[in-house]
């Protein structure tokens, strides 16, 4: 009679044991190409999301209030995306992997105290910092959209929409040079040094 709360205890340790087991295994299995690129790009895209609406009440400009309609909408029908190529014990920890400020500085990322800048702002303030912002954003995703490519070599769905992201940011940032121009803004500094994507 003694003897069964021990093993009652030492059933459910095991148990609990097993399924860290299990947990453990599925989270050390390798991530597919597109996998990987997911996991590097869909923080990046929420904060290219998180900058066009804090823009998008500040801006007087109507252009821009499209552009920065259009860029929430299309980067997180384009996360819902990304994440059906992770499996689903990675699609749990979406927002919570958040890159480092290292990392985060070498795709081009805002930093928190950049972000707090851009909500003291409004009107032609607020659209000259969020272009250069989001010029350097974008030139921070296209060295990781050419990692993408070259890793993710059959030609399908995810591959065409890392092309589609590619093109359209590319040609996103000669106009947003063009607005930060007429605005007598100018370009931030931006230098990469690393590729987040190594690190998944």
């Amino acid at each position: 009679m003694q003897a069964t709360p021990l093993l009652h205890r030492l059933f459910r340790w095991g148990l609990v044991g097993l399924v860290l087991g299990v947990l453990g295994l599925l989270l050390a299995q390798p991530l597919t190409p597109e996998g990987r690129f997911a996991l590097a790009m869909i923080p990046h895209h929420a904060q290219a999301v998180e900058l066009a609406k804090i823009l998008e009440p500040r801006a007087t400009d109507q252009n821009l209030r499209y552009f920065a309609q259009d860029v929430a909408q299309t980067q997180a029908a384009q996360i819902a995306q990304m994440r059906r190529w992770l499996p689903w014990w990675r699609q749990l920890t979406i927002g919570f992997e958040r890159p480092s400020p290292q990392a985060a500085a070498a795709m081009g990322m805002a930093s928190q105290q950049e972000i707090a800048e851009l909500l003291a702002l409004q009107g032609r303030e607020a659209e000259i910092r969020f272009l250069q912002l989001m010029i350097r954003h974008h030139q921070g995703a296209l060295p990781m959209i050419e990692q993408g490519l070259a890793e993710v070599q059959s030609p399908g769905l995810s591959r065409r929409l890392i092309e589609a992201m590619g093109q359209s940011q590319a040609g996103e940032i000669q106009t947003m040079k063009r607005w930060l121009l007429e605005r007598g803004g100018t370009l931030l500094p931006f230098d990469p040094t690393t590729l987040p994507m190594h690190n998944h």
